[in-house]
């Protein structure tokens, strides 16, 4: 007998529906090195988010780049990611820049080129 499968398409047991739709909510990604952010210095990033209304994802995941982890903290608003990475440093990632497949932990850091302008945009 086969399962059915869910809707919406393949479902990776490392990303769930739900996780996948609120990443278009939160574009904005800042990678911490995890030493700085388990055990109680986790509980303190939080509480610092709570306090300062900052809009942090409740999904969250790790990404190895050289050898060392990095938890992914994401937010909705640019801001909110600036005002994270002053006080507590870190690195700004962009989405494209996870693995994919069986590299879903892999961080291709510095693979983001921005597409350039049309030169019949003039918003801003």
């Amino acid at each position: 007998m086969r399962r059915a499968r869910p809707v919406g398409g393949r479902v990776s047991h490392r990303q769930t529906r739900i996780e996948r739709a609120s990443e278009g909510s939160f574009p904005y990604w800042v990678c911490l090195i995890e030493e700085k952010c388990t055990g109680a210095n986790y509980e303190k990033l939080q509480a610092f988010c709570r306090s300062n209304g900052l809009t942090l994802s409740r999904h969250g995941h790790s990404v190895v780049w050289q050898k060392e982890w990095y938890q992914v903290f994401r937010f909705a608003e640019q801001a909110h990611a600036d005002r994270f990475m002053q006080e507590y440093g870190g690195e700004a990632m962009h989405p494209s820049e996870r693995g994919k497949g069986k590299n879903w932990a892999q961080w291709k850091k510095g693979t983001y080129k921005p597409k350039p302008r049309s030169p019949y945009d003039f918003s801003d």
